[in-house]
Protein backbone atom coordinates (compact mmCIF):
# COMPACT_ATOMS: atom_id res chain seq x y z
CA UNK A 1 0.00 0.00 0.00
CA UNK A 2 1.13 3.61 -0.99
CA UNK A 3 0.38 6.29 1.93
CA UNK A 4 -0.04 9.68 -0.09
CA UNK A 5 -0.76 13.15 1.00
CA UNK A 6 -2.96 14.61 -1.05
CA UNK A 7 -5.16 17.71 -1.78
CA UNK A 8 -8.72 19.13 -3.12
CA UNK A 9 -9.56 22.78 -3.74
CA UNK A 10 -12.60 24.99 -5.16
CA UNK A 11 -11.98 28.04 -5.76
CA UNK A 12 -11.73 31.00 -8.66
CA UNK A 13 -8.37 31.81 -10.79
CA UNK A 14 -6.92 35.01 -9.28
CA UNK A 15 -3.49 35.25 -11.34
CA UNK A 16 -1.63 32.61 -13.39
CA UNK A 17 2.50 33.18 -13.49
CA UNK A 18 4.54 31.10 -16.16
CA UNK A 19 7.81 30.49 -16.76
CA UNK A 20 9.67 27.66 -18.61
CA UNK A 21 9.01 24.40 -16.62
CA UNK A 22 5.87 25.80 -14.04
CA UNK A 23 3.03 27.55 -13.88
CA UNK A 24 1.51 28.91 -10.73
CA UNK A 25 -2.12 29.57 -9.77
CA UNK A 26 -3.39 31.48 -7.35
CA UNK A 27 -6.86 30.35 -6.12
CA UNK A 28 -9.23 32.49 -4.03
CA UNK A 29 -11.54 30.36 -1.16
CA UNK A 30 -13.72 31.68 0.79
CA UNK A 31 -15.08 30.46 4.04
CA UNK A 32 -17.15 31.66 6.55
CA UNK A 33 -15.96 32.88 10.17
CA UNK A 34 -17.95 33.88 13.33
CA UNK A 35 -16.90 37.15 14.08
CA UNK A 36 -17.40 39.26 17.13
CA UNK A 37 -21.27 39.75 18.36
CA UNK A 38 -21.46 35.87 16.48
CA UNK A 39 -21.92 37.87 13.38
CA UNK A 40 -21.01 35.56 9.86
CA UNK A 41 -18.28 36.83 8.01
CA UNK A 42 -16.45 35.72 4.53
CA UNK A 43 -13.08 35.17 4.86
CA UNK A 44 -10.98 34.62 1.69
CA UNK A 45 -7.82 32.31 1.65
CA UNK A 46 -5.42 32.83 -1.41
CA UNK A 47 -3.54 29.26 -2.13
CA UNK A 48 -0.69 28.92 -4.60
CA UNK A 49 -0.77 25.44 -6.62
CA UNK A 50 2.21 24.69 -8.79
CA UNK A 51 1.67 23.29 -12.30
CA UNK A 52 4.40 20.70 -13.45
CA UNK A 53 2.33 18.59 -16.29
CA UNK A 54 2.54 20.09 -19.31
CA UNK A 55 -0.71 18.69 -20.54
CA UNK A 56 -2.31 20.85 -17.83
CA UNK A 57 -0.24 23.69 -18.35
CA UNK A 58 -1.42 23.53 -21.98
CA UNK A 59 -4.77 23.66 -20.35
CA UNK A 60 -4.24 26.61 -18.41
CA UNK A 61 -2.87 28.63 -21.60
CA UNK A 62 -6.17 28.46 -23.31
CA UNK A 63 -7.62 31.76 -23.35
CA UNK A 64 -11.50 30.00 -22.03
CA UNK A 65 -10.13 28.02 -19.21
CA UNK A 66 -7.41 29.78 -17.77
CA UNK A 67 -9.46 33.00 -17.33
CA UNK A 68 -9.05 34.97 -13.91
CA UNK A 69 -12.45 34.02 -11.85
CA UNK A 70 -13.02 31.13 -13.81
CA UNK A 71 -13.76 28.31 -10.82
CA UNK A 72 -11.26 25.41 -10.23
CA UNK A 73 -11.79 22.29 -8.65
CA UNK A 74 -7.66 21.10 -8.42
CA UNK A 75 -6.38 17.90 -7.00
CA UNK A 76 -3.13 17.18 -6.37
CA UNK A 77 -0.28 16.20 -4.11
CA UNK A 78 1.49 17.43 -1.52
CA UNK A 79 5.36 17.87 -1.70
CA UNK A 80 8.06 18.82 1.15
CA UNK A 81 10.84 20.75 0.51
CA UNK A 82 13.44 22.25 2.41
CA UNK A 83 16.79 24.60 1.36
CA UNK A 84 19.16 26.27 3.12
CA UNK A 85 19.17 30.27 3.21
CA UNK A 86 21.92 32.36 5.13
CA UNK A 87 22.91 29.06 6.93
CA UNK A 88 19.30 28.66 7.88
CA UNK A 89 17.34 25.54 6.75
CA UNK A 90 13.60 26.80 5.14
CA UNK A 91 11.11 24.16 4.86
CA UNK A 92 8.41 24.74 2.26
CA UNK A 93 4.78 22.42 1.63
CA UNK A 94 3.66 22.87 -2.15
CA UNK A 95 0.33 22.06 -3.94
CA UNK A 96 1.17 20.26 -6.67
CA UNK A 97 -1.85 20.06 -9.34
CA UNK A 98 -2.36 16.65 -10.58
CA UNK A 99 -5.39 17.17 -12.46
CA UNK A 100 -8.05 20.03 -12.37
CA UNK A 101 -11.77 21.13 -14.33
CA UNK A 102 -13.63 24.09 -14.74
CA UNK A 103 -16.59 24.08 -12.55
CA UNK A 104 -17.72 28.01 -13.23
CA UNK A 105 -16.76 30.24 -16.11
CA UNK A 106 -16.58 33.72 -14.76
CA UNK A 107 -18.98 36.21 -16.62
CA UNK A 108 -17.87 37.54 -19.89
CA UNK A 109 -19.40 40.99 -19.04
CA UNK A 110 -16.78 41.85 -16.44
Amino acid sequence: MIDNATFQIIGRIGNINTSDKVTRISLATDRPVKGEQDNWTTKTNWLSVTVFNEALRKRLKNSKVGKKGNKLIVQGSLQENNYEKNGETIYTTNLVAQDFDVIAFTSDSK
